[in-house]
C-alpha cells in the first residue's frame, strides 16, 4: 500500500480478492482500493497487508484523535463478519457514519442492512435530530443503528426505531377526563391523580406532557408512574395488574441528556422485559412520535473483541 496526497492506496493484484471477500475500502476507477485510516489498520492487522511506512499507525493515532476509537469500531463490526462501507456520500441519510451489509450480502448485489452512527459515552443526544434520521434511515428499509464507545474503548450498540404503542383500553372521547379508567388510581379516599393527569384534565394539551398523556390513554394505554424505572411514566395495554407494562415512557422533557443516561435506561427496560420510549411531539403539525431505544438481539450486539 502507498500513501499520496493524504489517500492510502492499493494498487497490488490482491485488492480485487480483498474487495470480493471482505468489501472493504474504495474502488478506484482503473482497479485498486483507497482506505480511510481506520480501514489501512485493518486490513494490516487482520488482513496482514503492509502499511505504507513502519510508524504509519503511531503517527496516524497521534495526529487524529478520533481514530483509535474508529479502528475499534469498525474491528467490533468487521470480525463478526459484517461488511461496512465507511463515509457513504450518495447512499446514506445526514449523519451515518457507515452502511452495514450482512455477512451473507454484498455492496455489488444487494442493498444495506444497517445504517450506522457512533458517539462517545458523554456525548449529548438531540432527540429530536436522533427521530429525524431514525426515520429517514427506517424509510429506506434498514436499521438505525447507534454504536457507543466509553473512555476505555469499550463498545455497546443500540438500535432505533419509530414504536407504535397500542393498547385494548376502550377510550371515549366524549367522557370526562376524570371518569377515565386510563389515568389516576383508586385509594379509600377516592382516585388520586398526578399533577400532569391533573393538569391535562383541568387544562387540555396545553403542553407537551398533556399532549403525549393524552395521546396515549387515547391509544388504549393505561398509565402509572414509572418512577421505580427511573422514568416518567409506565404504561399498560390492558387494565393494570393484568399483565406487566410492555413500555416505560419519557418525554423530551425527561429524556437522556447523553449516551450514558440513554444505554443505561435501555439496558434497564429490557432487563424488565420493557421497551424504552420517548414520546416527541412536532410543535408544528402538532404529530407525536415514540422513538425506541432497544438492545438489539445477541446476534446483532457489535462489542469489542476484548473485554476488560
Amino acid at each position: 500500500m502507498d500513501e499520496a496526497d493524504g489517500h492510502v492506496i492499493m494498487n497490488e493484484p490482491q485488492w480485487q480478492r480483498l474487495w470480493e471477500k471482505s468489501a472493504i475500502g474504495t474502488r478506484i476507477t482503473g482497479g485498486g482500493l483507497s482506505f480511510f485510516d481506520e480501514e489501512v489498520m485493518f486490513v494490516h492487522i487482520h488482513r496482514h497487508q503492509p502499511l505504507p511506512y513502519e510508524n504509519w499507525i503511531i503517527d496516524k493515532v497521534a495526529n487524529n484523535i478520533d481514530l483509535e476509537d474508529k479502528y475499534f469500531m469498525l474491528e467490533a463490526l468487521r470480525v463478526p463478519g459484517n461488511l461496512i462501507q465507511l463515509y457513504p456520500k450518495n447512499d446514506a441519510c445526514n449523519g451515518t457514519w457507515a452502511l452495514r451489509w450482512h455477512k451473507e450480502n454484498h455492496p455489488d448485489r444487494n442493498e444495506p442492512t444497517a445504517e450506522i452512527r457512533w458517539h462517545r459515552a458523554l456525548d449529548e443526544i438531540d432527540v429530536s435530530e436522533l427521530l429525524l434520521w431514525t426515520n429517514q434511515v427506517s424509510n429506506k428499509g434498514r436499521i438505525p443503528e447507534v454504536l457507543v464507545i466509553d473512555d476505555e474503548g469499550s463498545i455497546v450498540s443500540y438500535e432505533l426505531s419509530i414504536s407504535n404503542p397500542i393498547g385494548k383500553l376502550k377510550f371515549d372521547e366524549s367522557v370526562d377526563l376524570s371518569d377515565s379508567r386510563n389515568i389516576g388510581i383508586l385509594t379509600k379516599f377516592g382516585r388520586r391523580y398526578s399533577q400532569i393527569e391533573k393538569s391535562m384534565i383541568n387544562n387540555g394539551q396545553n403542553n407537551p406532557h398533556n399532549s403525549i398523556l393524552y395521546d396515549l390513554i387515547r391509544r388504549g394505554i393505561a398509565i402509572r408512574s414509572g418512577f421505580k424505572y427511573g422514568t416518567l411514566w409506565r404504561a399498560y395495554s390492558t387494565d393494570v395488574g393484568a399483565d406487566h407494562a410492555p413500555w416505560l415512557i419519557d418525554t423530551l422533557i425527561e429524556a437522556p441528556l447523553n449516551w450514558t443516561q440513554a444505554c443505561l435506561n435501555a439496558r434497564l427496560a429490557a432487563g424488565v422485559n420493557k421497551q424504552y420510549i420517548i414520546g416527541i411531539c412536532n410543535r408544528t403539525s402538532n404529530d407525536i412520535q415514540y422513538l425506541e431505544f432497544r438492545r438489539p438481539p445477541s446476534d446483532r450486539r457489535w462489542t469489542n473483541l476484548t473485554r476488560h
